[in-house]
């Protein structure tokens, strides 16, 4: 293959890709996380205070939190940043949902299954795991321990 024809296909290849529309990934459904900020986690059991993000399609003009149903938050836009602390609702299984809704009624939602627990069990979770923690170091390092006693 000589030099004209290396320039021809590679001049193709160039003007094929300027002159072809690019399709652009947008996001056509709601995302949502939780993060912890104060508080517990453990698997899906949470405690204290969480920081819900989410975010939709542009097009989406207004964001509501629901709580087993209930709404507990409402944002204009279609971004949400929302400080919740798990004391200041039911114990117990929580359905968190995201909702969004745009210009043309067309809805959106995402749902995530949290289990809120009261601090008296997260007390209790919390002081188990410093027990099996010392536990552990106790059982690792005691018996060095104890031999540089009877030195």
């Amino acid at each position: 293959m000589n030099h004209k024809t290396q320039h021809m296909i590679i001049l193709t290849i160039v003007l094929l890709f300027c002159c072809l529309p690019l399709q652009v990934a947008s996001q056509e459904s709601l995302s949502m996380s939780i993060h912890r900020n104060v508080g517990m986690a453990f698997g899906n059991y949470i405690q204290g205070t969480f920081t819900l993000s989410g975010s939709g399609p542009e097009a989406v003009d207004n964001l509501t939190v629901y709580f087993n149903g209930e709404q507990v938050h409402f944002v204009i836009g279609n971004t949400i940043t929302w400080l919740f602390n798990t004391g200041d609702y039911a114990q117990g299984s929580t359905n968190i949902t995201l909702y969004g809704i745009d210009g043309t009624g067309t809805t959106y939602a995402v749902s995530q299954q949290w289990n809120f627990i009261g601090t008296e069990v997260g007390g209790i979770i919390t002081i188990v795991i410093v027990v099996l923690v010392v536990v552990l170091v106790l059982a690792k390092y005691g018996p060095r321990l104890m031999k540089m006693r009877e030195k």
